[in-house]
């Protein structure tokens, strides 16, 4: 049986972004955010209905400067990660000292005390940590103005390999500027290199005066830089805010181009405010909000129409990634096949992160068919949920095909025009 499918991409040419394969897909860990506290946390169980599925989690500890961590913080953040996981969200936190320049951060040994100290809450909730901003250097967490040269070079790496080494294995962080991931651990990222758990492949950027000027206010400052943010962005996350307006490049036809071009993944909508309200009244913003991050339409698929109990299932996909970015967490994909309201659940050898952006996937899925599964007729479907144990069986964590599928809301489930008829 062989479906092939022809739906409106935007790397086509095409524009999308007002029908239901945007406006009605909210997929986790991508897209635009909210500016919330974690120390205090706003209620948030009515983001995802305004399109949000994250949220940024400041965190301000300048009353910890000079002492440890205690449990008081610690359940504070506790109680704003788990509302975050009631309502369906992930976090973008950033933990930092200093609220603007000149006010003081904290002595390095303090700062690398208080990772240590906040790994188990780390640890604990990294099912709903997107990415960890790096935050703790200088004014805002920015990694500039540091009264504590934390932004030298050698304290700067202590500092990203505190927060590696704190993080699950499975987590990322960001640096503000292309050259400190550069100087701490080289690259750029290749193919080769990506997803594989060294420092290198866990560290993203993060841009907090995009478009702003003509080197982002101070984003790139080094020859070169750029290019290896550029190639190195292929490959992990990237995301943070505008910071003013800057005609015309702070205008569409320039915003449309960079995020595309430096594969971003999530975006502040709440500042700068006069970028975003030039972006809406140019008629650009709901194809970006659509594009950050990954985009996954199924273009067609092709599976046996009979299959023997205890053999091999193989179903051909080609999924293209019309988004800005890879997905850059690591997921499960599973097979799944249907019968009323049985449901057998199939993992396949899949990698969501290596489907690029701006490309198709000519994808190989196969299963065996259990011994022990009833003849009949079963539809296939597609199931990628969160790779937290805690989150697997959530719908809203699941990734949703923007085209090609039904998406079931209950299971989390991307249904295929395909039946495969099972026999013994």
């Amino acid at each position: 049986m062989e479906r092939s499918y022809a739906p409106r991409l935007f790397a086509a040419g095409d524009d999308p972004s007002g029908d239901v394969e945007c406006r009605g897909v909210l997929n986790p860990e991508r897209g635009v955010f909210r500016f919330m506290d974690l120390r205090s946390l706003d209620p948030v169980s009515d983001l995802r209905e305004e399109g949000y599925s994250l949220i940024y989690g400041k965190v301000l500890i300048d009353d910890y400067r000079t002492r440890d961590i205690d449990q008081t913080l610690i359940d504070q953040l506790d109680e704003s990660f788990a509302a975050a996981r009631s309502a369906g969200l992930k976090v973008l936190p950033r933990i930092y000292y200093a609220t603007d320049i000149g006010e003081p951060d904290a002595p390095l040994s303090r700062v690398l005390a208080h990772i240590e100290q906040l790994r188990p809450v780390l640890e604990e909730n990294a099912d709903v940590i997107a990415v960890l901003n790096p935050g703790f250097v200088g004014a805002w967490g920015e990694w500039h103005s540091s009264t504590n040269d934390l932004t030298e070079p050698s304290n700067r790496k202590q500092i990203f390999d505190a927060l590696l080494e704190a993080l699950p294995s499975s987590r990322m962080t960001l640096a503000r500027r292309p050259s400190h991931k550069q100087e701490a651990y080289g690259g750029p990222l290749t193919e080769a290199t990506a997803f594989s758990g060294a420092p290198l492949s866990r560290v993203g950027h993060h841009n907090d005066c995009f478009l702003a000027s003509d080197d982002d206010e101070g984003t790139y400052q080094l020859p070169g830089e750029k290019e290896y943010a550029i190639e190195d962005s292929g490959f992990v996350p990237v995301g943070g805010e505008t910071c003013a307006l800057n005609p015309p490049r702070s205008q569409c036809a320039s915003a449309l181009a960079e995020l595309s071009l430096h594969h971003w993944s999530f975006l502040h909508t709440d500042y700068h405010p006069d970028v975003i309200a030039d972006w809406k009244a140019e008629g650009c913003f709901e194809t970006i909000a659509c594009r950050l991050g990954y985009r996954f339409v199924v273009m067609g698929h092709e599976s046996p129409e009979q299959v023997a109990r205890g053999q091999s299932l193989q179903l051909r996909l080609r999924v293209s990634n019309d988004g800005y970015a890879r997905a850059y967490n690591p997921r499960p994909v599973h097979l799944v096949l249907e019968q009323g309201a049985t449901r057998h659940v199939l993992e396949v050898d899949a990698d969501p992160r290596r489907w690029a952006p701006g490309a198709e996937s000519d994808l190989c899925l196969q299963a065996q068919i259990p011994a022990d599964l009833p003849p009949g007729d079963y539809q296939l479907g597609l199931w990628l949920p969160d790779g937290s144990e805690r989150l697997r069986d959530d719908p809203r964590y699941a990734i949703r095909l923007s085209s090609g599928a039904t998406w079931d809301s209950a299971s989390g489930v991307n249904l295929l025009d395909a039946t495969v008829h099972v026999v013994e």
